[in-house]
């Protein structure tokens, strides 16, 4: 029976465990790498489309933004750019600053030299914290301490623009607070409506960035897939369907991640990702990103009875995970696979037998 385990592991790596085609593609090496963060200042989130990169590792604040942090100023004259504060003056040059978006972005490091304020970059948040007064110290410092207390990779939703299972919209992370007791984030919705989320009774996985849906899409769209039907409840497709991913979303009325799927006749399906554990995981079980009539010779009677979901007799280890994917349990001894209440027995690795208890 272990020629048949070791049939449908191979079937697995050939069609590449359900990845697309191009994943893990380096690049260039001589690229500056830009992540954009979110700016808080004495503890209040900038809430703006500008926001604050990481560019190789150091913090570069948009020039747009620095009105709103104290004791900084800008004035220009012409195309010459001066920076101001307490401590002293700047003009934007190449050594104190980058280019990102055709924006001006400045040093942070070159901010501490001339104004009276002082911050610190948390690469648990992906955010940069800036304070000014005594005040505001306590406050950053009291959010770095909460981020320091989230479970895994929490803390980047911290200051992001978040969406909910179960609530319509996005919401802005806004704050996160820790009591020793219990960690909430304060959190503001489109409306400006602000409201708590108790991350106590806080159901795991069913929040995501705005940063995460962004990068599905950059992965996902455009995918030319196979549908495993086997892997989909009510599935409105037929098992092996070819279609291609269109898109991911949003859902605007309950903030569901949804995976739209355009089928070869045009229709468009919406699928709610469920909630759980690594988002790209959840969506490549779902399908073949390679057909698989392309990495395993399959008859066509075969194939006919894969595509309506049916085992005949005959059938290879492969083409029954095909059908009908991982097996409830397998008796290696006895040398066979079963399927619920239905036993799939094998020799010289076809189907010889379909028993249903």
């Amino acid at each position: 029976m272990k020629k048949i385990v070791m049939l449908l592991t191979t079937l697995l790596l050939l069609i590449g465990l359900g990845y697309p085609a191009g994943t893990g593609r380096a690049s260039a090496a001589a690229a500056p790498s830009y992540e954009e963060i979110s700016t808080f200042v004495d503890g209040k989130l900038i809430i703006s489309a500008s926001k604050s990169v990481l560019v190789n590792g150091s913090s570069y604040v948009p020039v747009k933004l620095l009105n709103q942090i104290p004791d900084i100023s800008v004035a220009s004259a012409g195309s010459v750019v001066t920076i101001s504060g307490s401590k002293g003056s700047a003009k934007l040059s190449k050594d104190n600053s980058v280019l990102y978006n055709n924006s001006n972005y400045v040093a942070f490091k070159t901010l501490l030299k001339l104004g009276a304020i002082d911050g610190k970059y948390a690469s648990s948040a992906a955010s940069l914290f800036i304070w000014s007064t005594e005040e505001g110290k306590t406050k950053s410092n009291s959010m770095l301490y909460a981020i320091s207390k989230l479970p895994g990779t929490m803390g980047l939703a911290v200051g992001k623009k978040v969406y909910l299972y179960g609530h319509p919209g996005s919401h802005w992370v806004t704050d996160v607070q820790y009591d020793n007791v219990s960690l909430t984030f304060t959190m503001q919705n489109e409306a400006g409506t602000i409201w708590t989320l108790d991350l106590d009774t806080y159901e795991n996985y069913t929040l995501y960035t705005g940063e995460l849906l962004q990068a599905l899409r950059n992965f996902f769209n455009g995918q030319t897939v196979w549908v495993i039907n086997s892997e989909i409840a009510n599935s409105p497709f037929k098992n092996m369907e070819k279609a291609s991913i269109k898109d991911l979303r949003s859902n605007p009325n309950n903030g569901n991640l949804e995976i739209i799927i355009r089928r070869a006749n045009g229709q468009d399906i919406n699928m709610k990702i469920e909630p759980g554990g690594n988002r790209y995981e959840s969506i490549t079980k779902l399908f073949y990103f390679k057909n698989p009539r392309s990495v395993t010779t399959i008859s066509d009677k075969a194939w006919a009875a894969i595509r309506e979901e049916r085992v005949i007799v005959g059938m290879n280890p492969a083409e029954v995970f095909l059908a009908w994917g991982d097996p409830d349990s397998i008796n290696e001894d006895l040398g066979y696979l079963v399927y619920g209440n239905v036993y799939l027995y094998f020799i010289n690795n076809k189907v010889k037998y379909i028993y249903k208890m």
